[in-house]
């Protein structure tokens, strides 16, 4: 008899099992924290410097890829076009409700990591900050840790490399340093997130040993923040583009594609759900074969709403523990910050971790909740998943209804549930 292959462990589970071991840790020796805070601290502060160690260059490889991506899209410019603005447009609200609900549960109120001003974000005005996100000095940008310069900077390149003719050799030869780059640079986040377990095991102590249950409890009030902002956008957003844009039911859609949407959330992975994604989206939701194969592979790149929505959360969140004020300059920062890592940070290992540490750099705030994320990001990733891959069948249907080229009869034909 064949002997059975033990599955190996995933890193969720691990960081999720470190997580949890690290707060007990923390809780049973609280009284003498000050000593083993000796041993721990070293720790998760290496996993710390090691995250920052990665970002820029994982900001600069991965945007330049995306935008590069895109350039699929230009040889059909009114279905593409058309796409990117519905790309637009739903990233923006799902970036906006994720801020809203940010304010309405308040998750990081009562976790005083800091007294009020020990950090803090300059309130500049909008035409100035603006101004600020345009580098001079590309190079400086990189030497200054400038996270907006260098996210300005990429989609530059990003798009000159999209905008050069498909037969000249120069396009050909950038996009292939950058993909290797790129790949190179995923390889090294992969090589920090093994160390992942360990540092959020250390700092997880470090946190519980010092401030106790109250970080559990803005935990489950930040994963309940995720949840409302997931729903609100599968339930409300969503159904309301496919109701009065596209003209379609979102009932019915959702039918059509519900297969696609159970494996994205069993997976956790837009890329692993792609082939049934293009085919619930052709086969039932009548979306022309032309039009799924130029839009979902660049789709499941670029357009992830759950992600946008996501982002702007943890930077109210680690806001709120601070005790800072943001501004209203500062909010619509988050929301094109939001936007922009989603499309450009996908099918990082270990993405919401990376991204959450990307976010608290750009807004000047300490990476203090990144381990915290990447405890409960299971949690996170499952609906984060799905919303995603629902996001890119709304965009299509969108797209083609707006286009005329929806066949409405297949899209409108009686399908089970599971079938």
């Amino acid at each position: 008899m064949p002997e059975l292959k033990k599955k190996k462990m995933g890193l969720a589970t691990k960081i999720l099992i470190a997580m949890v071991v690290g707060a007990l840790f923390g809780f049973l020796f609280k009284g003498s924290y000050d000593i083993w805070g000796q041993v721990t601290s070293p720790i998760g502060a290496v996993f710390i410097r090691l995250l920052k160690m990665t970002i820029l260059p994982l900001i600069f490889f991965s945007i330049v890829c995306g935008v590069a991506s895109v350039a699929n899209l230009q040889s059909l410019k009114r279905v593409g076009g058309t796409f990117l603005v519905y790309w637009f447009i739903a990233s923006l609200l799902a970036a906006a409700c994720g801020i809203v609900w940010s304010y309405i549960i308040e998750p990081g109120v009562g976790i005083q990591l800091a007294e009020k001003g020990a950090f803090s974000t300059k309130d500049v005005s909008i035409v100035q900050s603006l101004v600020g996100w345009f580098p001079d000095n590309a190079f400086g940008s990189f030497a200054k840790f400038n996270i907006l310069q260098v996210i300005v900077f990429s989609l530059f390149i990003g798009f000159a490399i999209a905008l050069m003719p498909s037969e000249m050799p120069a396009r050909r030869y950038a996009l292939m340093f950058f993909e290797y780059g790129n790949d190179v640079i995923m390889k090294v986040v992969e090589i920090v997130m093994k160390f992942a377990p360990l540092g959020v095991l250390c700092l997880m102590a470090d946190v519980t040993g010092t401030l106790g249950a109250e970080v559990l409890t803005g935990l489950g009030k930040m994963l309940l923040t995720q949840y409302a902002a997931y729903a609100t956008i599968i339930f409300v957003i969503f159904p309301l583009i496919l109701k009065f844009i596209a003209k379609v039911s979102p009932i019915q859609h959702y039918l059509n594609v519900f297969p696609a949407m159970i494996l994205a959330f069993s997976t956790c992975s837009s890329s692993a759900t792609l082939p049934l994604t293009m085919k619930c989206t052709k086969e039932r939701a009548g979306v022309p074969d032309e039009t799924v194969n130029l839009i979902a592979p660049p789709a499941a790149t670029i357009n992830m709403q759950a992600c946008c929505a996501e982002m702007p959360i943890y930077a109210v969140f680690a806001a709120q523990m601070f005790g800072l004020d943001l501004s209203f300059g500062q909010l619509i920062l988050i929301c094109f910050l939001g936007i922009i890592m989603a499309a450009g940070v996908a099918g990082v290992p270990g993405g919401g971790i990376m991204m959450s540490a990307i976010m608290m750099q750009s807004m000047g705030l300490p990476l203090t909740i990144v381990p915290w994320v990447a405890g409960i990001y299971r949690l996170i990733d499952m609906p984060n998943t799905m919303l995603n891959v629902t996001g890119d069948t709304v965009g299509m249907v969108t797209t083609t209804s707006i286009l005329g080229t929806l066949d409405r009869g297949k899209f409108e034909a009686k399908k089970a549930w599971g079938s």
